[in-house]
Order: C-alpha cells, then sequence, then structure tokens
C-alpha cells in the first residue's frame, strides 16, 4: 500500500501540488520568521560581543534603571566615576561612552542617513571597537570620524569640512579620519559618527556631563580590582563583569526580537491550522472521486485498514516534500524581504538567513504532523468504501447532509450566543465569555453546513436575478454543504481575527484617546530622548506667540528603602502657566527655595487608579520623604506642596534645581512645556518645528501628545496583526481553488451535460466564478459576523460597559471587500478549467 500511495502521488500531480501549496505556504511564513529572527539575533549579539570583547568590567548606573517605564528619565554614569576609575589602582584603562541621534548633511543638505548615531570616540584602542581606516581619531571640538559608508554616501575625505545635525544643533566639522567596525563599514545600523571625549558631552549631551556606562581595561586580580573600585565609586553606580555586561548588552540588544519571534510564529501556527482544513477539504473531495478507484482495490482483496494506511501514507508524503519546499520558500522569502528593506535603507541586523537544525526539524514536524492529522478522517472514510462503489458511473458525495450534525451545530450556535448575551446582559463572568467563544468556534464549524444551507435559501433569490446561471450556482454552491462549509471556514478563522482585532481595537483606541484627551493641558511639549540644549531652550522661549514655557530636568532616585521614584527639576510656577498643572495643597514658593519637595497627587484622574511611583506615594502634605544622593547620604525631604496630576503634565516628584542636582546629580532639560497665545497655536507650532531644525532627537508634539501616540500604537499594532492574519486569509484562497479545481474534474460528466444542452462556455464560466464568490461571500459573512458579536461582547464588558462599540466604517468596509475579492480571485482558474472541457469527452467518461 505504500507502493501503491506513492504511485498515485506520481500518478496525480496536479492533486499533489493543489494539496501542498497550503503547507509549503504554511511552512514557508513560519521558517522565515524563524530564519529571519535567529539571523537578527545572531547578527545582534555578535555586534556585542564583537564590540565589547576587551571589556574586563563595566561602571553603569543602577538609580532605578529598570523601573524607569520608558519615561525618558536619564539615568546616567556621573563624570566623576569615571575620573575615579582611571585613578583606581589596577584599572589600565577607562573610556566613557555617550550616544545619541545625529545625522550628516550632504553639500545640498540633505540627509545621508536619518539613523545615524553619535558616539563618543574610545581613545584605548582595545576598548575601541572602531578601527582607523584614514587618518586619525577626532581631536578637538572641530574634528569628527565618519564611518567608511556615511563617508562615501556624504561624498567627503579626510580634511573635508562637513555639517553633522546634533542635539546641540548643526555645527561645522573637518574629517579627520575614516572608521570600520571589524568587517562592517559602521557600528550603528545607520551609520556612525565619532566625536571626541569631550566634544561628545557638548554636542550629544547638550553640556550636561555624563555617561551612559564607563568601560574599563584592567591588570591584576580582577577580584582586588572590583573591590577597589566598589569602595571608591558612589552607591548610584554598579560594577559588572565584562561577560555579565556582554550578557546584558546582547539581550537588550535583542530584546525586541524575544517578542517579535513568539508573534511571528502564532500568526505562522494559525496559518498552518487554516491549511489543515485546507487539506482536510482537499483530501475529501479526492476520496470522493476516487470512490471506484477505492472501491476496485476492496474488490480485488484489500481491507479497510490498507485503503486508510495509503491515504495516509499519501498525506504523510505529501508532509515531508511541501515541508521541505516550504522550509526553501521561506529562504527565499526571508531573503526577499531583507532585499525590500534594504530598498528603503531599512537593512535590518543579520546578514542573509540562518538555517539551524531546530528551524528545519520543527518545520519537519509540524508540516508531516498537520497534513498526517488533516487526512485521518478522509481516509477513515475511504476504507469504508464497498466494492460494490466501483460499479458506479460517477461519485457521488452525501456526507454533509448529516441531520445529527445539524443539531448539534445548532446547539452549540445558539448556546453560545445565550452565553455571550448573558455575559453581556446579566454580568460579567469569565464563565461566560470563556465558553461562549469556545462554543462559537465550535459551533461556526459543526454547524457550518447548516450555515451554508441557509445562505443558500436567503441568496437563491437574489442570484435569481442573474438568470439560470446565477440560480444553478447558488444550489450548486451548497449540493455538498459539508464541503462548502469546510472550504469557507478557512476563509473565517482569517476574517473571524481580523474583525475581532480591528472593531475592538478601534475601540478601545476611541476610548483612551478620548479619556486622554481631557487630560491635556499644554500647548505643546518639545522632548527629546538624549538632551534639550540650554541655547534652544532659550530660542524656544523668544519664539513668537509663546507665552510662557516650563523647562524639566527628570530622573529617577532611589529612596532610602530602596524603592524608585521620579524626580524632576522645574518651577511649579512655570508649570502652571505652561502646562496647567495645579498646585492643591501647600506652597510653590517652598518649593523653589528648597525647604522640601511636591508630591502628584493622581485621585482625581482614572478613578484614582494613578498614583505616583514608589513609597511615596503614600505621603501627604507635611509628610517626610528620604531620598539618597549621588554621595551615598540619606537626605530628609519634607512634602510642602501637592499638585494635580496629568499625564501630559506628569514630571514626578518636583524640587528646586539645586536639590535635584544633590540627589541624582546633573542632568540635562529632556522636555519644555509651552503654551501659546490664544488663536495662535497652529502658528506657533509652525514656528517651533523651524526652532528646532537641525537638532536631532528633538521633537515638537501637540497637546494630547500621548493621546495621539496611543492612538498611532493602536493603528499600527491593527494593521501589524491584519497583515500577519492576512496570511490564513493567503491559504484560504488556495483552499477554495483547491476546492473548485476538484470540483471540476468530479463535475466533468455534469458540465459536460449542460453544455449539450445549450448552456455556453461564458454561462459555464459565469456559474463556477458564481459558486466561488459565494463562498467566499458566506465565509466573509460569517467569520465578520462572529468578529462582530465577539468584539461586541468583549468591549462592553470592560469597564462595566463604559467603552463604546465604535465602528471604523472604512476598515470593516475594507475587510469586506478582501473577502469577496478571495472569491473573486479564487474563481479565476477554475472558471477558465470548465470553460475549456471538452463536451463529448467529459459526457463519454465513464
Amino acid at each position: 500500500m505504500f507502493s501503491y500511495a506513492l504511485k498515485s502521488l506520481r500518478a496525480n500531480l496536479t492533486r499533489l501540488i493543489a494539496t501542498a501549496l497550503a503547507v509549503i505556504l504554511g511552512i514557508g511564513f513560519l521558517a522565515s520568521g524563524l530564519m529571519l529572527t535567529d539571523a537578527m539575533r545572531s547578527g545582534l549579539t555578535g555586534d556585542v560581543e564583537e564590540q565589547y570583547k576587551n571589556v574586563d568590567f563595566a561602571i553603569i548606573a543602577t538609580a532605578g534603571s529598570d523601573q524607569s517605564g520608558g519615561m525618558d528619565f536619564q539615568l546616567t554614569v556621573p563624570a566623576s566615576a569615571l575620573a575615579t576609575a582611571r585613578s583606581t589602582p589596577g584599572v589600565e584603562a577607562a573610556a566613557g561612552e555617550i550616544q545619541a541621534d545625529a545625522r550628516v548633511l550632504r553639500a545640498d543638505g540633505t540627509t545621508v542617513n536619518l539613523r545615524s548615531q553619535g558616539r563618543s570616540w574610545i581613545a584605548d584602542s582595545e576598548l575601541n571597537p572602531l578601527s582607523l581606516d584614514e587618518g586619525s581619531a577626532p581631536k578637538g571640538s572641530a574634528q569628527v570620524v565618519l564611518d567608511r559608508k556615511l563617508a562615501t554616501e556624504a561624498g567627503v575625505s579626510v580634511g573635508d569640512t562637513v555639517s553633522v545635525q546634533t542635539p546641540a544643533g548643526t555645527k561645522q566639522f573637518k574629517v579627520s579620519g575614516i572608521s570600520s567596525f571589524g568587517r562592517q563599514d559602521a557600528l550603528d545600523d545607520g551609520g556612525t559618527i565619532s566625536f571626541s571625549e569631550e566634544t561628545a558631552v557638548q554636542v550629544l549631551n547638550a553640556g550636561t556631563p555624563g555617561f551612559s556606562d564607563v568601560l574599563l581595561r584592567t591588570s591584576g586580580d580582577p577580584a582586588t580590582v572590583q573591590a577597589a573600585l566598589e569602595e571608591a565609586l558612589p552607591t548610584s553606580v554598579a560594577i559588572q563583569t565584562g561577560e555579565q555586561f556582554v550578557s546584558d548588552a546582547a539581550e537588550s540588544a535583542s530584546a525586541f526580537i524575544s517578542i517579535l519571534r513568539p508573534v511571528l510564529q502564532g500568526f505562522a501556527y494559525l496559518s498552518m491550522f487554516v491549511a489543515a482544513f485546507v487539506i482536510f477539504n482537499t483530501f475529501s473531495v479526492v476520496v470522493t472521486q476516487r470512490f471506484r478507484e477505492l472501491a476496485l482495490i476492496r474488490a480485488v482483496g484489500g481491507t479497510p485498514a490498507q485503503v486508510r494506511r495509503s491515504l495516509i501514507f499519501e498525506g504523510m508524503a505529501i508532509g515531508v516534500i511541501a515541508s521541505a519546499l516550504g522550509i526553501v520558500a521561506g529562504a527565499v522569502l526571508a531573503i526577499g524581504l531583507q532585499t525590500l528593506l534594504r530598498q528603503f535603507d531599512m537593512e535590518i541586523p543579520g546578514a542573509g538567513v540562518k538555517v539551524s537544525t531546530y528551524t528545519v526539524v520543527l518545520c519537519m514536524i509540524i508540516g508531516v504532523l498537520v497534513t498526517t492529522l488533516s487526512v485521518i478522517v478522509p481516509a477513515f472514510r475511504a476504507g469504508r468504501t464497498k466494492p460494490v462503489e466501483a460499479m458506479r458511473a460517477s461519485a457521488i458525495d452525501n456526507s454533509g447532509s448529516s441531520p445529527v450534525r445539524a443539531v448539534f451545530g445548532a446547539i452549540f450556535l445558539l448556546g453560545s450566543v445565550a452565553l455571550l448575551l448573558a455575559n453581556r446582559f446579566v454580568g460579567v463572568q469569565w464563565f461566560y465569555l470563556t465558553f461562549g467563544a469556545l462554543f462559537l468556534f465550535i459551533g461556526l464549524f459543526i454547524g457550518g453546513p447548516l450555515l451554508a444551507r441557509v445562505f443558500a435559501i436567503l441568496v437563491r433569490p437574489v442570484m435569481g436575478l442573474f438568470g439560470m446561471t446565477g440560480r444553478l450556482a447558488a444550489d450548486n454552491a451548497v449540493r455538498n454543504p459539508k464541503r462548502t462549509a469546510t472550504t469557507a471556514n478557512a476563509l473565517v478563522i482569517g476574517l473571524f481575527l481580523v474583525t475581532l482585532v480591528t472593531v475592538s481595537g478601534e475601540a478601545m483606541k476611541t476610548a483612551l484617546v478620548d479619556q486622554l484627551s481631557s487630560a491635556s493641558s499644554p500647548d505643546f511639549i518639545i522632548s527629546s530622548e538624549g538632551a534639550i540644549d540650554p541655547k534652544l531652550v532659550a530660542s524656544i522661549n523668544k519664539t513668537e506667540g509663546v507665552t510662557n514655557i516650563a523647562a524639566v530636568k527628570s530622573s529617577v532616585a532611589v529612596e532610602s528603602t530602596g524603592q524608585s521614584t521620579f524626580v524632576a527639576a522645574a518651577s511649579l510656577d512655570q508649570l502652571t502657566k505652561s502646562a496647567g498643572l495645579k498646585v492643591t495643597a501647600g506652597s510653590a514658593e517652598a518649593v523653589a527655595s528648597g525647604s522640601g519637595i511636591a508630591i502628584p497627587d493622581f485621585s482625581n484622574f482614572g478613578g484614582g487608579a494613578l498614583s505616583s511611583p514608589g513609597s511615596v506615594a503614600s505621603a501627604g502634605l507635611g509628610d517626610s520623604v528620604s531620598l539618597r544622593t549621588v554621595g551615598g547620604q540619606d537626605l530628609i525631604l519634607p512634602v510642602v506642596a501637592v499638585y494635580e496630576g496629568s499625564l501630559e503634565s506628569f514630571v514626578g516628584n518636583v524640587m528646586n534645581p539645586e536639590t535635584f542636582k544633590t540627589v541624582v546629580g546633573d542632568k540635562p532639560v529632556t522636555r519644555v512645556f509651552v503654551r501659546a497665545e490664544p488663536g495662535q497655536a497652529d502658528a506657533v507650532g509652525q514656528r517651533l518645528e523651524k526652532v528646532l531644525q537641525g537638532y536631532t532627537g528633538v521633537e515638537v508634539q501637540p497637546g494630547n501628545f500621548i493621546g495621539q501616540i496611543v492612538g498611532s500604537i493602536f493603528d499600527f499594532l491593527i494593521a501589524a496583526v491584519n497583515a500577519l492574519l492576512a496570511m490564513s486569509v493567503i491559504v484560504a484562497l488556495v483552499g477554495i481553488v483547491n476546492t473548485m479545481t476538484l470540483s471540476i474534474f468530479e463535475r466533468r460528466r455534469e458540465l459536460g451535460m449542460v453544455r449539450a444542452l445549450g448552456m455556453t462556455r461564458q454561462q459555464v464560466g459565469r456559474m463556477v466564478r458564481f459558486e466561488a464568490v459565494l463562498i467566499g461571500l458566506l465565509g466573509t459573512l460569517v467569520g465578520m459576523g462572529a468578529g462582530i458579536l465577539l468584539s461586541w461582547v468583549v468591549i462592553s464588558s470592560i469597564a462595566d460597559g463604559a467603552i463604546d462599540l465604535s465602528f471604523n466604517w472604512a476598515r470593516v468596509g475594507l475587510i469586506f471587500l478582501v473577502g469577496i475579492l478571495v472569491g473573486v480571485v479564487a474563481s479565476i482558474l477554475p472558471a477558465r478549467r470548465a470553460t475549456r472541457l471538452n463536451m463529448l469527452d467529459a459526457m463519454s467518461e465513464a
């Protein structure tokens, strides 16, 4: 029977290709994701290891660095730590790292690369990962080193003058050298611009001393050197061994891959799940077509077990072949994606693809397993074939007309609707929602034939408007309800999830943005991930139409209890005028004089769900808090004011600049709140954009920028998820093509008969196209209907119905059009095949 299965595959290459295509696509998506993420992780990890291969120890900032919540609060190693390290016995060399956005400009003023990075040049050749190909290291405030690619694309060489945009503005530099990073052009993906250490402090840190970390090369006993460093350095920093520093840096560099990889795998598995329906449906049709052949095997002595094994062998063989081809397709897809991104100057880390044993084994196992499991039911059905079937002139499939299946399907569907409605109107219960969603999913598959019959009854009057071809198409589409439902289910899965993500995501986005809009106070917020130059702050204040500004320095401080809390150096008066901040208790003057700090109160926002971080949150007016200074002492500060917090104007616990410097050291300005003259916001915004030109990493954002960011994030996530879910829709398209094509083979005699009765080739093609479109319409309506129902229940269950279900009709309409388009595209090949049938040959087949 194994030999028979292989011969059957060779004799039916069209059937083999049709069945394998779904597996190839699914495995291709899975393999490409695994290969790309492996290559990216390998490239990032390799770069980090090469960059820090000679580092024995590293000094890093520790004050709440893992609890800053990404709020742009600067955590830096103070410049004094570098001086202390250099004077510590056993330290051969020490260098501070500074990194910020910087861009090289061509002679015509255009930017060479928007993603280039400025770095401090490390004088020690062993600690410096860059090597000089030409020229010399940068010295003084007027020299810079460019990497090979940046220099080439900018059209400059050693000795030329080049304009560089930095956080401190656009400045002219002389190119003193050309650098490279091992066999690569640059250390950074977009290019590397190196400044002397002193210049980097001025142009990348806006004149504020401090480093992201300090790298050390030592001699002698490591334990002795480490002990000496720990004794000499302040408590606001920590010492890491080179191995730990490289490990943490590699983990940080590839952190997004740990998120990206399972997401890509999840959607690839979804595609394989959809592919399982396609394979199941294809083999069901194949079994029906081969009833006479299988019955003949039974008639000459083949047992039911042998027939089953032959079909399972076929499925396994297809799984092996298709999985292997899918791996190759995945590699081609990954390379193609890299090439495409490279055309848009968006090169991703890692070169080519990385094919690991894990990837190959996983893809082969999943492909073979899914294919084998998908053919088990058709194989058992084939095993029940009776020898008398060999006497039939044609195969008839009535497997979709089971009344028991229809009854159970209806029970599950009605039960799911009842549970979901109970969750909505009776009370939010995980039991209702979980089992309601589960029963809905089961009901769609078991009750698919029932839905197909109901669908046919509803659309037949409409299809009758298209004449005889329309009526025949409606009848043919549900001639076998089980087959039609199984084909449509592949599309149902994709469109169900697309609709669920789109509708529920849009509703949550609208609700959050509206709530955040109500908390917006400043007209503009100018922010930087690095630093805002003091000269730029002065220029912002002088901008026409600006009435008030509040410059804010932020950081993370450590309380005496060891917890972290946000602190800021700012004027409460300026924040009141510029950001709408309101002091509800205490005195702003007491904060300005250094008598204590002001803490935020979020009790009136979001039902009190927000509060200031750390144990300071439990303090009130008149209480005292203890913060640890950079020198390691505990500083007792009374709470002398309380202000009403909002997300826009949240700066943390406010203190005057002197107290702030004592607690966390010298930090740069990272945000400026701006208030414009009434009615002048648009004009002021345009003027601020011009003021910021030439300053990298500094952005101006209008009021409610958090709401806009949240909205953008939701839009991106919805678009990204829908793009990935499109994989399952593509597989569903293959399923409809398979079903319709194999159905044409099955109905050759019938099609020949209707041609003999006077139906033209055009009418036959139109009928087949209508069938495919109806299957696509069935899958679209069921998938979208289920997605909207579940979205409504989920969204209305959040916050006791506080979030309304809002539709983005453009997106919902696009989903509907995509579903219909799938049916239209899927009809092209089957319709062409149907119209090319020879009438006499088709009717003469026995």
